[in-house]
């Protein structure tokens, strides 16, 4: 019989080289206070693996300021939350159902706008986004509605659909052109003709 090295406990000498009576008595390890500092010291002098590693973030400048922004890859932005406000006049985006995205600097909110924006930059009309606040009544409450955008001082909103509160704050807009699916044949045509019908693929 023989008397591990690691737990003094008797064994029979078969295990290993003879000394340890188990696998984890010969792992196990006894560091003095002298190794513990110098391991201690060594861990505080390296560099952390993940120092410095670009995580996938890029720079791109604001279309409004020209400032910096920092942004992931996979979530391009345009401009800072600010100055989106500033040239948007407060636009909501995201408030429409259809398939969104940025084209040439222009939020669209649908494949309406799209088309209508594709038609206006294409054929030289020039256009702004609405920057005015109209305030209506709905609920016995009032809310603030934005028009999609100004030409030849005209006010111009583009709409897939009517409910009873779309139709209360059209109301709240003296003079306002409202264009639906039918009154943009022209626009999709063009669009659709040069670029496929799916052409919201022409988002930046």
């Amino acid at each position: 019989m023989k008397k591990c090295n690691r737990c003094s406990k008797e064994h029979d000498g078969t295990f290993g080289s003879g000394k340890y009576c188990s696998i984890s008595c010969a792992n196990s390890r006894t560091f003095s206070e002298e190794s513990k500092k110098k391991k201690s010291k060594a861990n505080k002098n390296q560099i952390p693996w993940n120092k410095g590693v670009n995580w996938g973030t890029v720079i791109s400048k604001c279309l409004h300021c020209g400032g910096d922004i920092e942004h992931w890859k996979s979530t391009p932005k345009k401009y800072h939350a600010e100055c989106w406000l500033k040239v948007s006049g407060g636009y909501k985006k995201g408030s429409g159902i259809g398939k969104s995205g940025w084209y040439k600097g222009y939020w669209c909110d649908s494949s309406y706008e799209l088309a209508w924006i594709i038609y206006q930059l294409e054929h030289n009309q020039p256009f702004e986004r609405n920057k005015v606040r109209y305030e209506y009544q709905w609920n016995g409450k009032t809310k603030e509605y934005i028009p999609d955008f100004i030409q030849n001082d005209n006010i111009i909103e583009i709409k897939g659909y009517l409910t009873e509160q779309t139709k209360v704050k059209l109301k709240s807009v003296p003079n306002l052109t409202v264009l639906f699916r039918k009154d943009l044949n022209k626009e999709f045509e063009y669009v659709e003709s040069k670029y496929g019908k799916d052409f919201t693929y022409l988002y930046d």
